[in-house]
């Protein structure tokens, strides 16, 4: 999997998933960014605002406002400089929710091989699917993070 490419949707405040063992809510565009995190600082470094804004195309101040959320959700830290880490916490939902995104992408991809790129339709199920219905999905199946 490489970095979530579909278009940011605004309505992060209208959260819409639940995660099962940390009552966290996730919307479609919280599990984008989540995922981006996750193959951004796959090396362990700090990520910065302005990385992830130019992998999502999206502007600094947006970012910052879902940095400080995930900071809220206990998802992220930042060190001085600004750098963002994913927590224990935020590392175990990213992995499991790159797992959830490899196995409804292959899906979907295999069930409509003609509809091209289904990053946003991907996000809007794992946003709206109850993760107890991910979870027999996506089994034991490693992610593969470019």
């Amino acid at each position: 999997m490489g970095l979530p490419h579909s278009s940011d949707s605004p309505d992060f405040k209208k959260r819409s998933r639940f995660c099962m063992d940390e009552h966290i809510e996730l919307s479609a565009s919280a599990i984008r960014y989540l995922l981006a995190l996750k193959a951004l600082g796959h090396d362990g470094g700090g990520i910065r605002s302005v990385d992830i804004a130019a992998a999502l195309g999206l502007s600094k101040p947006s970012v910052h406002n879902m940095m400080k959320t995930f900071d809220e959700m206990g998802l992220v830290s930042k060190n001085a400089y600004g750098a963002a880490y994913l927590t224990r916490l935020g590392k175990e939902i990213a992995d499991r929710y790159g797992r959830y995104y490899d196995s409804v992408s292959e899906l979907l991809q295999k069930s409509f091989p003609d509809a091209g790129n289904v990053d946003a339709a991907v996000y809007m199920l794992l946003s709206e699917l109850p993760e107890e219905s991910l979870d027999g999905l996506g089994g034991e199946k490693e992610s593969g993070i470019a």
